[in-house]
């Protein structure tokens, strides 16, 4: 059984950074499970007779399970707590992800990215309800900060693991390791993981949607985080089949996508920190999305891999400078009682990019024959993300 902390005496233990260690471990293995197939992407196609179509569909696959669960999961953490939901998330990620190492046609893998894509859709809300509850406001910054590294960790760990992975024992045995791995790390979040399990609000079950639909400013914020996501999925997605193509090796292309990983992995700890101490999420936002768009551009312009690995740093480090503002911001304008609810919904706003933006970008691929309007398309997102943060009061918050 969970055990009861008052939130007083939660912002004073330090029992809070084992949480937030284990709200990492979540998203961390959440992302691998995600991103073990696009390095796979160049092996895989071949081997089922897929198209690069196809090949863009198993990630919105992924995202259409993802989406689905992202509000019911902040609902339901809101409510009753983080504890039971993480630990079957990370459980049923890990059953489907193994069972991809067995997936001889399309339809099949495909459903099981589904699944994969609903054991998922819980973490994000309530990894950021666990953080808002454990952690003052003067330290959120630094706490989501380093929870949201874990994304970026995920796709070096993907981009390192996986290679060496199939390498060793074929794109099977690939999936079916992370599977288990992942599911491991569900058990012990469920031994491990001391957030309240309790009821967490009298009222009712549906009550966040009032305040997270009555906020312009969440909802600005949340459209904001469509259009950064737009492009963070679409290069995690195909740049590395856009440097296979170029006649670098699975591995190389791997290289590549972990300096990319490292920049966006050190961006969220460095920004979050500094928010902590002189404020201005907003204005964060603005500068890394401005900074996003010929970053973009530049990288699907790069053969040789001196230079994909140094803009790649460079790409990824000033895409995730806003991803703990989006995400402290959202949780503030809704307050403490509703943060899974309003990051649920959010997230599910987020995801939809997810969802539309591999199959967009495989069809322009197949259509023109090449990578280079998939860049173009891409950097579109950050600068509509600009225009919506503009008119978002940040004053406007509910701690």
């Amino acid at each position: 059984m969970a055990t009861t902390v008052s939130a007083g005496a939660k912002e004073a233990s330090k029992y809070r950074w084992v949480i937030l260690a284990l709200m990492v471990g979540c998203f961390l293995f959440t992302f691998i499970t995600r991103f073990a197939w696009p390095p796979l992407i160049p092996v895989v196609v071949p081997a089922l007779g897929m198209k690069m179509t196809q090949a863009g569909a198993f990630m919105s696959a992924f995202y259409f399970g993802y989406i689905i669960t992202q509000i019911p999961a902040g609902v339901l953490a809101d409510r009753f707590g983080v504890r039971i939901i993480l630990a079957m998330s990370l459980i049923i990620e890990g059953i489907s992800t193994f069972a991809m190492g067995y997936m001889t046609t399309f339809d099949t893998g495909f459903w099981l990215r589904v699944i994969t894509g609903l054991g998922a859709g819980a973490v994000y809300a309530a990894c950021s309800r666990a953080l808002m509850e454990w952690f003052p406001a003067r330290e959120r910054g630094t706490a989501f900060g380093i929870m949201l590294a874990a994304p970026s960790g995920g796709i070096v760990l993907s981009n390192y693991i996986v290679p060496a992975l199939n390498k060793s024992f074929g794109w099977q045995g690939a999936f079916q390791a992370i599977g288990l791995a992942t599911a491991v790390v569900g058990v012990l979040i469920f031994i491990l993981v001391r957030t309240s399990d309790e009821i967490k609000s009298t009222g009712s079950i549906f009550g966040g949607f009032k305040v997270v639909f009555g906020s312009k400013d969440l909802i600005l914020t949340a459209l904001a985080g469509f259009c950064l996501m737009w492009v963070e999925l679409g290069t995690a997605t195909w740049a590395n089949a856009y440097v296979k193509k170029l006649g670098f090796s699975v591995e190389a292309a791997g290289l590549v996508m972990i300096f990319y990983g490292i920049g966006g992995a050190l961006a969220p700890l460095v920004s979050g920190y500094i928010s902590d101490k002189i404020g201005q999420r907003k204005n964060i936002l603005i500068v890394s999305y401005a900074l996003i768009i010929p970053l973009t551009v530049a990288f699907g312009y790069q053969t040789s891999m001196t230079m994909l690995s140094i803009l790649g740093f460079a790409f990824g480090f000033c895409s995730y400078l806003a991803n703990p503002h989006l995400t402290v911001m959202i949780s503030e304008f809704a307050g403490r009682e509703w943060a899974a609810t309003a990051n649920g919904t959010a997230n599910f706003i987020f995801q939809l990019a997810s969802m539309i933006g591999p199959v967009v970008l495989g069809w322009s691929i197949d259509f023109t024959g090449n990578f280079a309007s998939v860049w173009w398309i891409m950097a579109a997102g950050p600068l509509v993300g600009i225009l919506l943060l503009l008119p978002v009061r940040p004053e406007n918050k509910r701690l």
